[in-house]
């Protein structure tokens, strides 16, 4: 969790100024960061091929199938 909570606020909440914004659209671009970015297109060394976590699910339940 904290490896990424380190990359949630280093390639998204640093570059924002986020003490100006309401908390309802702080919220609101970090639920889009990761389920559009982090879940979806990030590249990960521990899944094999280095899939993004829906991309490994899908082709783990297309083995599975």
């Amino acid at each position: 969790m904290e490896s990424f909570f380190a990359t949630l606020k280093k390639e998204k909440l640093y570059q924002l100024h986020t003490e100006k914004l309401p908390m309802a659209q702080v919220k609101s671009v970090v639920f889009r960061y990761i389920m559009t970015y982090y879940n979806r297109q990030r590249i990960y060394t521990a899944n094999p091929g280095g899939l993004p976590p829906v991309m490994f699910r899908q082709a783990a339940r297309g083995l599975a199938a």
